[in-house]
């Protein structure tokens, strides 16, 4: 019998999996810092790929669910655990934003005078954050007994309501020009909503 396609196409450049995607984000973000701590304007180009790299490497567990009992005389499948290479990357850009964040309150600056850039990341960064905390806090004992799968059971439809309706809201909102509780921060409303839901979503699973 002939080998599946995935075994018989190699990696890109024949380097191990994962290393060019992570080479990418590390270049990405590298650049990214190197703008902001010379006080240069970042463009926006720049700032959309790092949100995409975050997205990526704190979001791409969440892709990974359950394994599905397979169909009848078709062999089992297995979820292949994130990769060594994607964990280093990951803690890699967490430090380094973490890092960022460090220096410019080290500097005296206020919390208004972060570049509007370094804020955007980090509401990304601290929406998954949040929602990862608040998921692991919640499934951490959920396969103890039942009265803790209900309550996870329940923590999650309450989590997934509120995203729900959060989001619905704020769009709705945005869509009409309307006033909301969140005044001038209804992006940033719904850019931590989005963000905490989809982290707590990665452990959810």
């Amino acid at each position: 019998m002939a080998a599946p396609l995935a075994t018989r196409i190699p990696e890109p450049l024949r380097l191990p999996r994962g290393s060019v995607r992570g080479t990418i984000a590390l270049i990405v973000t590298a650049t990214y810092a190197y703008l902001l701590l010379q006080d240069k304007p970042v463009p926006s180009v720049l700032v959309n790929s790092v949100v995409v790299v975050i997205a990526f490497y704190f979001g791409s567990r969440a892709t990974a669910g359950p394994p599905v009992p397979p169909a009848p005389g078709q062999p089992p499948t297995f979820v292949v655990p994130a990769p060594r290479r994607t964990k280093v990357v990951r803690g890699l850009v967490l430090i380094g934003f973490l890092g960022l964040a460090a220096w410019f309150f080290r500097t005296n600056r206020p919390s208004f005078g972060i570049p509007a850039e370094l804020v955007a990341v980090l509401e990304v960064l601290g929406g998954y954050a949040s929602g990862m905390t608040v998921s692991w806090l919640v499934h951490r004992r959920a396969h103890e007994n039942m009265i803790r799968k209900r309550f996870a059971t329940i923590a999650r439809d309450l989590i997934a309501a509120g995203a729900l309706g959060l989001a619905a809201y704020i769009c709705v909102a945005l869509a009409t020009g309307q006033v909301t509780v969140f005044a001038d921060k209804v992006a940033d409303a719904l850019s931590l909503v989005v963000t905490f839901y989809f982290g707590s979503r990665v452990i959810g699973h």
